[in-house]
């Protein structure tokens, strides 16, 4: 449903005893039919007996297929999580050693390669740069310009010297496309020296014409990740994957073992791969997810809510509201038994009015409604 017949929250107070709900994870809801099945068809005694191949070449002759790279471009791992924490400090290294100068602004200022990537974004990527004690370059995105990603801030910063741009593409926890294709192509052509990585976890509920993937075999600066945890609805098995050139898979892979990923989650990931119509459907029940939370946050004193094309909302404390931080509404939503997030100062950026919202299904939505009502009443 959309427009004028988005159905109104059923707003009603929880029960006491209501079980945790957690939509501070942006965890997916439904798994494709095709998945079910095989599940089902695993259901008795010898069903994982088997390992997976070796190279989890099924699995990545699927993502090749539907990505349009061929199987050379394609890592997999247990999680985006890990691929981010060993591919970050691995690719930065290399791109440090490759030259002596960016080895000596290394060792004097740590800005041999600098990662650049805007506020408001998954933190983990700079957090774990920090921790590398590499330099972090913030480009400040702001609510009244709709978070939009400072294109020539960008390019003037990697004229100074090379660097490592880290996009979360449509943007967590903003929700909207920070960069299209062609915009993607003409930075990788007009900076060969730096390092892209587009961070494509909720591409998915965006559509894929604004996907990088397919961008990656004519271009070794470019690196695309994604996980099967949300669009697909199978955070529980924990696959994910990275796309880049095949040296950097090679290079990745020799760290690991084979089958490091299992034969249940290959099977599953390839088909959710080839199921035809969960896309289409996941698109669909999310938008409608989206508008009755969105409907519902509208009608709270004091909540701002920003579009998105994500499963989930990011929103702001206005002057109308009784409380004061995002983290003030989280505390009292978690002694509710009811999660959802808020966001630390990174540096000098602080984002203390903000919380971001996963959609979930209906009675879910509407009891996270109730209870921040009656938390603002």
């Amino acid at each position: 449903m959309d427009g004028n017949n988005t159905p109104a929250l059923n707003v009603t107070t929880a029960p006491a005893d209501a079980p945790l709900l957690n939509l501070g994870l942006n965890d997916g809801t439904f798994m494709p039919a095709s998945c079910a099945a095989i599940l089902q068809a695993a259901a008795h005694p010898t069903g994982l007996r088997n390992y997976s191949s070796p190279d989890n070449r099924l699995m990545r002759e699927a993502i090749a297929k539907a990505d349009g790279v061929r199987p050379e471009h394609v890592f997999v791992h247990n999680g985006s999580g890990p691929i981010l924490k060993q591919v970050i400090p691995s690719v930065i290294r290399q791109k440090i050693m490759s030259s002596p100068l960016r080895m000596l602004s290394h060792l004097l200022f740590k800005n041999g390669c600098p990662l650049i990537t805007p506020t408001l974004t998954y933190e983990k990527a700079p957090a774990k740069a920090v921790a590398l004690g590499l330099k972090v370059e913030m480009i400040e995105s702001r609510p009244e310009d709709g978070f939009r990603l400072d294109r020539d801030e960008l390019r003037k910063r990697l004229r100074k010297r090379p660097g490592f741009v880290y996009v979360v593409n449509p943007n967590n926890p903003t929700g909207h496309i920070q960069l299209e294709p062609e915009e993607v192509g003409a930075l990788l052509k007009e900076f060969p020296d730096s390092l892209f990585w587009l961070d494509e976890a909720y591409i998915h509920y965006a559509g894929m014409e604004h996907s990088v993937s397919r961008l990656v075999p004519d271009h070794p600066n470019l690196l695309v990740s994604r996980t099967f945890s949300f669009a697909w609805g199978l955070a529980a098995v924990r696959i994910g994957y990275l796309l880049g050139a095949p040296e950097e898979v090679e290079r990745q892979s020799a760290t690991l073992t084979d089958y490091r990923v299992g034969a249940l989650q290959e099977a599953l990931a390839v088909a959710a791969l080839t199921d035809p119509d969960h896309l289409s459907s996941i698109q669909r029940s999310t938008a409608e997810a989206r508008a009755q939370l969105t409907a519902g946050l509208a009608g709270l004193p004091g909540v701002e809510v920003f579009p998105s094309v994500t499963n989930f909302l990011l929103c702001r404390l206005t002057a109308g509201s009784r409380l004061q931080t995002g983290a003030e509404l989280v505390g009292r939503l978690a002694a509710r038994g009811v999660r959802i997030k808020s966001f630390a100062p990174f540096g000098p950026y602080r984002h203390d009015a903000y919380f971001r919202i996963t959609t979930g299904l209906p009675d879910e939505q509407a009891r996270l409604i109730a209870e921040i009502r009656a938390i603002l009443a």
